[in-house]
C-alpha cells in the first residue's frame, strides 16, 4: 500500500473514530469514589477506559492518530474499589479511578464491551503479569514512524508497552481481539474502530454532600 494511501487510510480511521464516539463523548456520567450507584455500579472488570490528557505528548498522539484520544487502560474492581490498569511512563501500574477522574480535567471515557466472563480474566490476568514492566518508549517511537512513514517492522515479544497497546495486547492473548492491528501498532482510536468496545460517555466527579468515602 502506497505511502499516501495509508495516511488516507489513518485519517478515515480517525475521522470514524471521531464520527463513533461525539455524539456520546457528550454524555456526562458523575463518578463518586467509594459509592456503587450510577455507572459505577455499571463497570465491570476489564471493561476499557479512555483518556483526553492535556500535555503536549497527548496533543501529539491526537494529532498524529486523527483521534480525540490519547491514552487507554483497562478497568479492574477490588473489595469494592475501581482501579485502572495502565501503561504510563512509570510502567505498568494499577491507579484508582477517582484519582484518574481529577488528573485528567478533559476526560476519561467509559466503554463496555460484550467479552464474556473468562475473556475479561484472561484480560486482566495478563495486565496483571505486566505490572511493573517499563513503558514502551522505543515501541511509542517505532509507532509514530510507523504513522510517518507508512512502514510495520516485525518487532519481538514486548517486555514493555505503551497504554493501547497493552490494552490491545490482553484481548488478543484472551481471543478476544479490539482491533485487526497489531497490539505494537494499535492507537486508542484503533480500539473504538475495532466496534467491540461501545463508549459510554465522560466520567465526571460527581457533586456529593456529607463525608467523601476513600478512595476508588
Amino acid at each position: 500500500m502506497a505511502s499516501g494511501t495509508v495516511r488516507a487510510h489513518r485519517r478515515q480511521a480517525g475521522k470514524e473514530a471521531r464520527a463513533l464516539t461525539a455524539e456520546r463523548a457528550e454524555i456526562r456520567l458523575p463518578y463518586t469514589a467509594g459509592r456503587d450507584d450510577g455507572v459505577r455500579s455499571e463497570m465491570r472488570n476489564g471493561d476499557v477506559l479512555l483518556f483526553r490528557g492535556r500535555g503536549w505528548l497527548s496533543w501529539l498522539i491526537r494529532k498524529c492518530t486523527h483521534s480525540l484520544y490519547s491514552h487507554a487502560g483497562v478497568l479492574f474492581r477490588y473489595c469494592g474499589r475501581v482501579y485502572c490498569l495502565e501503561a504510563v511512563g512509570k510502567g505498568v501500574r494499577l491507579a484508582p479511578v477517582s484519582r484518574l477522574v481529577d488528573h485528567y480535567p478533559d476526560g476519561i471515557f467509559y466503554c463496555s464491551l460484550e467479552a464474556n466472563h473468562q475473556e475479561r480474566d484472561s484480560a486482566i490476568d495478563f495486565g496483571f503479569q505486566q505490572l511493573s514492566l517499563p513503558y514502551d518508549v522505543i515501541g511509542l517511537v517505532r509507532f509514530a514512524l510507523a504513522l510517518i512513514f507508512c512502514t510495520r517492522r516485525p518487532v519481538k515479544s514486548p517486555t514493555r508497552w505503551f497504554c493501547s497497546e497493552l490494552v490491545a495486547a490482553a484481548y488478543e492473548r484472551a481471543g478476544f481481539p479490539l482491533t485487526p492491528c497489531l497490539p505494537c501498532y494499535a492507537s486508542p482510536a484503533d480500539l473504538i474502530n475495532g466496534q467491540k468496545i461501545k463508549l459510554q460517555g465522560r466520567l465526571t466527579p460527581a457533586e456529593v454532600s456529607g463525608p467523601m468515602p476513600p478512595s476508588a
